[in-house]
């Protein structure tokens, strides 16, 4: 047995097979039928397909020994690559992320795996989404075949708890604290910080209902818990709060704004593209891509107009090619921009950064373009507040005041879109999307989201 595609069929072969913990297999015995241990699993497939003893000490086989046998015997990939390749090994080491228990499958070249995962589900196909990888592996002398029909789109998953300094702190924590309180197998502090104690009981809780054990709190063990799950522009929005919740108060300080305030209008201006990029890229290429809004004449009034416009301007031709690349790279994401980048030499992005700091600034503010300065989260965080303090002021009543209620903060997000609001108005004010919300709408909707988190 030499490829890919036989190891995963060798492995589908024992599909509905025990699992137990700590497992002991004979790697000999050719006609062993379980139980299996994640580990012993993958090493004896391997080992009978191969004759290469891989992760394997004696009569134990552990994915910390596989950790430290991969340089010898393996190649790395990642888990993308994994997932298109038939037979490749998916592989998180003991300890990664603070998980303290390693695991290992076999990935089935379509986005799946065939695993020995848990007492519950024992020798099975499961996902690779969702779930906590590090990287992938491919046996050295095994030929591979790639799946190019499956669609690489692994990220870390963003509600995954696990130990770590500083400790992760969630909402999510505190409601599984209760329900293993209640299960007489957690009796600390109710509270959001995800700790050692929270973990061991996390474990024990996996333990009883034959679940992967690995002290994570993840996907399904919230769900066995019967803890709420969040959809996928809440857990947008928990990302964004985790990444920059700080820094945004910090810059709020001494206005009449929230924080909910600034989420709802990131999600509204970028939304869109930065919520698929998380787990996929760095921060600092995340924020880089957050650029957008192409239209021009007769569609926009407000300078540059089109292509002509801001070529007359000084330093011009300088930020056309900037705006050219900014178009290239939100279209790494959005496949309109990418189109257009591809077909229409012409267009360029006119908003820059996750709060969409409009070209038309250009001719007062040129090195925020041309230094590419909607890189740096802490000043766009900054030029945010002070359009939002500016748009403030364009709202005669709302000036010089220093508390704002929540009402009032969307009429403020409306001027900031369309220059002024109507306060006697309700919020279908601003620009409106297709499906004919308005940005007053989709603002409040938002600032709501948020503040419920």
């Amino acid at each position: 047995m030499n490829t890919g595609k036989q190891l995963l069929e060798a492995a589908r072969n024992h599909i509905g097979e025990k699992y137990v913990y700590g497992a002991i297999v004979p790697f000999e015995n050719s006609d062993y039928k379980g139980p299996w241990d994640c580990a012993e699993f993958i090493s004896w497939i391997v080992y009978q397909g191969t004759g290469i003893k891989i992760g394997i000490r004696g009569k134990e086989a552990y994915t910390g020994y596989w950790a430290k046998d991969a340089a010898a015997f393996c190649r790395k990939i990642t888990i993308n690559e994994a997932s298109q390749t038939y037979g490749a090994i998916l592989f998180r080491p003991p300890g990664y992320k603070g998980i303290k228990i390693g695991h290992i499958a076999f990935s089935d070249g379509k986005g799946g795996t065939v695993e020995a995962k848990s007492a519950k589900e024992g020798v099975c196909e499961s996902t690779i989404k969702g779930r906590q990888w590090e990287y992938g592996f491919l046996i050295n002398g095994v030929d591979y075949e790639t799946n190019l029909k499956t669609v690489a789109d692994y990220h870390y998953p963003s509600l995954n708890f696990y130990v770590k300094s500083p400790a992760m702190k969630h909402a999510l924590v505190e409601e599984a604290k209760k329900k293993l309180s209640k299960l007489n197998l957690y009796h600390g502090s109710i509270n959001e910080i995800y700790d050692s104690e929270t973990a061991k009981a996390v474990v024990n809780y996996q333990n009883m209902k034959g679940l992967v054990v690995d002290g994570a709190l993840g996907r399904d063990t919230l769900r066995s818990l019967k803890v709420r799950q969040y959809t996928t522009v809440e857990k947008s929005m928990i990302w964004f709060k985790q990444n920059f919740e700080m820094k945004i108060k910090e810059k709020l300080t001494g206005t009449p704004f929230d924080f909910h305030l600034i989420m709802a209008i990131a999600y509204q201006e970028t939304g869109y593209v930065w919520s698929k990029m998380i787990g996929k890229t760095t921060l600092a290429d995340l924020l880089m891509c957050c650029t957008g809004d192409t239209l021009d004449a007769p569609n926009r009034s407000a300078f540059p107009k089109d292509k002509a416009a801001l070529l007359a301007h000084t330093d011009g031709d300088k930020m056309f090619l900037i705006a050219r690349e900014a178009l290239k790279n939100v279209g790494r994401w959005e496949a309109v921009y990418k189109k257009l980048y591809d077909t229409q030499p012409d267009k360029f992005c006119h908003g820059y950064g996750i709060f969409q700091y409009d070209l038309q600034f250009f001719k007062t503010n040129p090195g925020f373009f041309l230094n590419k300065e909607w890189g740096n989260i802490d000043k766009v965080i900054e030029m945010a507040v002070n359009e939002l303090k500016a748009a403030q002021n364009r709202i005669p009543s709302y000036r010089g005041k220093n508390k704002l209620t929540m009402i009032e903060q969307i009429y403020v997000a409306i001027a900031y879109n369309k220059g002024t609001a109507d306060v006697t108005k309700d919020f279908k004010q601003g620009y409106r999307n297709d499906a004919g919300k308005y940005y007053g709408e989709m603002i409040y909707e938002y600032y709501l989201l948020s503040a419920a988190l």
